[in-house]
């Protein structure tokens, strides 16, 4: 009794399992059975399998083409089987002669295959073909619209790498923007940029690795490689750290000092004559004192209130461009001239 419920419980597992492979096996049989499915590693299966059946097709069509020209015709074969018959009804009267004919004709009728036949498989082949091409083309265009997991880890991580280098690089710029001081200390002597290239360089070597487009060795080189600039680098700023420290504390003091900034002459005329007008502008403590500046901390931004009247380059010089009057003002961390007046006749 156990043994027969065992053996019930056998077949039903076969029949189960059978059924799945079955259903798996017939599942994606036309294109839209392929469109429908999302089961990545089942459309790899798939396109191995097409693939492995048009190449044997192929060879299988021309090797029936090969045959094509030796191929006899439907009235060949007729006239063959015809001069079997008739030998056979000799029977023992038959010579050796015919005995040897007869044997021939018969291996020969068995070998022998008529165009009609070889065109018929040819057809059937060739039609085989095409309908796996089609499906093959279905499964790679279901392909190419799926990401297997691997891909969508890759194009996830290359995803957030990129978002982590756009937030460092974004927040640079906007604390350079809102504050003059962490604007020099950031960038002076290309320090910011420096640490920038290097955070992005040491951020796509990892995706690289992790996308799998560098090996290990590429990736153990350009690492020592970064690890060895830094190190250099780190050794060459340590001796001059003091000086940099130095130099921030002295332009902290001068931003501390300054209260105005005192644009000379205080008005201009420009005319064809005289087209151009150098200004200057001068950095005052709060008793109206000028700041010595030795270091050159002191670079101003220079603005024309019009410029189709006339416009300032960096240094200050006021060029003409059309009549009338205008105000040449400079700024520096955030604190304005007063303005120039301009005119232009």
């Amino acid at each position: 009794m156990k043994s027969n419920a065992l053996a019930l419980f056998t077949l039903t597992i076969c029949f189960v399992f059978g059924t799945q492979i079955a259903t798996a096996q017939t599942q994606l049989t036309d294109c839209t059975q392929i469109r429908q499915t999302n089961d990545f590693l089942a459309l790899a299966d798939r396109r191995a399998e097409l693939i492995d059946d048009t190449q044997d097709l192929t060879g299988e069509i021309a090797e029936l083409e090969k045959q094509l020209p030796d191929a006899i015709t439907d009235a060949e074969l007729e006239g063959l089987k015809k001069q079997i018959d008739d030998l056979d009804k000799k029977g023992s009267a038959r010579t050796e002669l015919e005995n040897q004919t007869l044997l021939n004709l018969q291996s020969k009728i068995k070998s022998v295959k008529t165009d009609t036949a070889l065109n018929q498989q040819l057809a059937a082949k060739k039609k085989t073909l095409s309908d796996d091409k089609v499906l093959l083309q279905c499964v790679q265009s279901a392909i190419s619209q799926l990401n297997s997991p691997d891909q969508t880890f890759r194009l996830w991580m290359s995803l957030l790498f990129g978002l982590l280098i756009a937030a460092v690089i974004v927040s640079f710029f906007v604390l350079a923007f809102r504050d003059e001081v962490m604007r020099r200390a950031i960038f002076s002597g290309e320090t910011g940029i420096q640490f920038l290239t290097l955070f992005s360089l040491v951020i796509a070597i990892i995706l690289f690795g992790i996308t799998s487009i560098l090996e290990s060795k590429e990736l153990s080189a350009l690492l020592g490689g970064l690890s060895g600039y830094i190190l250099g680098r780190t050794a060459r700023q340590a001796a001059t750290g003091s000086q940099a420290a130095t130099g921030l504390a002295e332009f902290q003091k001068f931003l501390k000092d300054l209260k105005s900034i005192v644009v000379k002459p205080d008005n201009i005329n420009l005319s064809a004559t005289a087209k151009t007008q150098q200004l200057v502008a001068e950095p005052k403590d709060a008793n109206g004192n000028t700041i010595a500046d030795p270091a050159a901390f002191f670079v101003p931004t220079w603005e024309s209130s019009d410029t189709k009247v006339a416009k300032v380059d960096e240094t200050g010089l006021v060029t003409m461009v059309g009549a009338g009057s205008c105000t040449a003002s400079a700024t520096f961390a955030n604190l304005k001239s007063d303005p120039c007046q301009v005119t232009v006749t």
